[in-house]
């Protein structure tokens, strides 16, 4: 800032003002006054009307946002903006801010640290700010705990789901976590509070993702990545990702000489085959972290956006055995059937609701190669019968059996039976004796689940009709316990949501596999031999004793 700061139109540039107006709080020191980092500033230069921001933790993106709110309501009339909120509590936290920094333009923090050096600049500045305090202060300003409304006309308002209004911002917080707990409340912010904002509007979605690749979040995120390097519309969302390694703090530069496990030696080569290279002090911060976060810092702390994508959910039944199987190089492989082992098929059945099924061929090496996964909705027995053929024709080999679960013996309403509408079409088709306890077949498809190899096929979503389906990798990563029901009580039950199709459909073929049903010549040791079951098959359906 030189001597003619004044005279060169400062107090007109928002992104002057943002630098060098506002006070903040930070944790574990005095105030400060705001100053763009990195990741803010990329983010502000580059704005457009809609905004997709995919993160990592604590880059400071809902500061900026909030203190961009409070600049519009004081230096625009009759503007109005939204914060939409993870919670009420979260959304309060954010309308704090504003509320701070606009009470510091009266009167600043006295131990605040202030980067402006010089100090007529300091109290010109600080003159300014008062000035501005005052216009906007006398009768018409006031703050409460859900909106604030300024002497210019301006007005801020909060809530979880925010509709039936006109603005022209709208801050949208941590839909990553909305979506993954509460489906209904992610599609009403989409369908509620998003139209309030016009095209002329600036709407910001900023979220560390949750739920892996599935939910709105990951729909509307993936939209907007495959928008990148196209003209966009101003309906269109821009799609901006801040890692972690580009924080200059995250970082330790001293400590134990650097001694890394395998898999973080591993995951360090797999960032550099990439492009992205890291130093010793970048390591060492991510290696402390990762003792606390484990797998968890992919979606924490992402290095890429797509593996900001392979992450747990909050009661995943299977997360960590699939991030594990990641680990170790077991997920989105390369290879084809082996002749001389047969080929299984697993079918959940949906009549008017999802239906999937699973293509897996167990071999002498004590492996399950799962080769492709199938998931629809609103189709029949013939639908699912040509996706099969065209799997026998693709492998150049028939299917030994496919497996199907105990409603698949119902009758429809032509009177036959699923099984029979299977057999009819050629192949050859079993029910399966329904497991009396759901967790004792989830406990079996985690003994199946440690000896999986997965084609890259099953990482993929399934388009049918112009829609897509759920990746059958990603159903079982989000297959998940029931949220708490009132009052917190726990509800010890799978949650059958669009995850949990593809999920009962591999769990009945490692219901199969432990009754017996797969060839008995493929594994040296079977889980039901290890667990000393005899089964047998009446009538073509297994059956224990």
């Amino acid at each position: 800032m030189g001597a003619d700061w004044e005279s060169d139109n400062c107090w007109e540039s928002q992104e002057w003002r943002l630098n060098h107006l506002y006070w903040i709080e930070v944790k574990n020191g005095p105030p400060i006054r705001f100053r763009m980092n990195w990741a803010q500033r990329e983010f502000y230069r580059n704005m457009w009307y809609r905004n997709n921001i995919l993160k990592a933790r604590q880059l400071g993106m809902s500061t900026l946002i909030s203190l961009m709110i409070l600049d519009g309501c004081l230096f625009r009339s009759n503007w109005h903006a939204g914060i939409n909120d993870k919670t009420m509590a979260a959304a309060q936290e954010k309308l704090e801010k504003i509320r701070f920094a606009y009470e510091a333009l009266r009167t600043p923090p006295a131990d605040g640290i202030d980067h402006v050096a010089d100090a007529g600049d300091r109290e010109r500045i600080a003159a300014f700010s008062r000035e501005i305090y005052t216009l906007t202060k006398p009768g018409e300003h006031h703050l409460t705990a859900t909106a604030g409304k300024w002497s210019t006309g301006s007005t801020v308002v909060i809530g979880t789901a925010l509709r039936s209004m006109t603005l022209q911002f709208l801050h949208v917080s941590e839909l990553g976590h909305v979506a993954a707990t509460a489906p209904k409340k992610a599609k009403e912010i989409r369908d509620g509070s998003l139209p309030t904002v016009g095209q002329g509007g600036v709407i910001v979605m900023e979220s560390t993702h949750e739920g892996g690749k599935a939910g709105l979040n990951y729909e509307m995120t993936k939209a907007a990545m495959e928008k990148v390097g196209s003209k966009l519309t101003p309906l269109d969302f821009r799609f901006f990702f801040f890692s972690w390694h580009g924080q200059p703090d995250y970082r330790v530069e001293s400590g134990e000489t650097l001694s890394l496990s395998k898999e973080l030696r591993d995951y360090f080569a797999e960032l550099e085959g990439r492009g992205i290279v890291l130093d010793e002090a970048q390591k060492r911060w991510y290696a402390a972290q990762f003792g606390i976060y484990g797998y968890s810092m992919r979606q924490e702390f992402p290095s890429t956006p797509e593996e900001a994508f392979e992450t747990q959910v909050e009661g995943a039944i299977y997360g960590l055995m699939i991030s594990s199987l990641r680990a170790e190089g077991r997920v989105q492989q390369e290879f084809t059937a082996d002749d001389d082992w047969p080929l299984y098929v697993s079918v959940d059945i949906g009549m008017s609701d999802y239906s999937s099924m699973w293509l897996i061929q167990p071999r002498g090496d004590g492996m399950f190669y799962v080769l492709d996964c199938h998931t629809v909705n609103g189709k029949g027995v013939e639908h699912l019968v040509g996706v099969i053929r065209s799997w026998e024709a693709i492998h150049g080999q028939s299917v030994r059996m496919v497996f199907l679960p105990h409603d698949g013996a119902r009758r429809e309403s032509d009177e036959a039976r699923y099984v029979q509408k299977v057999q009819r079409q050629g192949l050859p088709a079993i029910v399966l004796q329904r497991v009396r306890d759901v967790w004792l077949g989830i406990d079996m498809t985690k003994r199946v689940l440690r000896k999986c190899v997965f084609h890259a096929r099953c990482s993929e979503p399934r388009l049918v009709d112009g829609i897509s389906y759920m990746a059958g990798l990603n159903a079982l990563e989000n297959y998940r316990t029931a949220p708490a029901g009132n009052h917190g009580v726990e509800r010890p039950v799978p949650l059958h949501d669009n995850a949990s199709h593809a999920s009962d459909a591999f769990r009945y073929f490692c219901e199969a596999f432990d009754a017996g049903l797969v060839d008995r010549n493929l594994l040296q040791r079977t889980v039901r031999e290890e667990r000393g079951w005899q089964v047998g098959v009446a009538r073509g359906v297994p059956w224990r004793r």
